[in-house]
């Protein structure tokens, strides 16, 4: 595996982590920023903290999980 995809595989799992740890508060995310959102979260642009309150939203997390997260374990 290449390290770009080691990097890819790293995020993706820490992405996981985050989703399981309890927020101190929830981002409740619009459907219409969706894309927007995932796409900063992706990027590296959003801090863990910030990642764990928007995965708080369980309909974004379903939405992102299925899109950016299928495979990894």
């Amino acid at each position: 595996m290449s390290v770009k995809g080691l990097k890819d595989l790293k995020r993706k799992r820490e992405q996981i982590v985050l989703a399981g740890m309890a927020a101190k508060k929830q981002i409740k995310v619009d459907r219409t920023e969706y894309q927007e959102v995932a796409d900063c979260i992706r990027s590296d642009q959003v801090p863990a903290a910030a990642i764990v309150e928007y995965f708080g939203d369980k309909k974004f997390y379903a939405w992102y999980k299925e899109r950016y997260l299928q495979g990894v374990k």
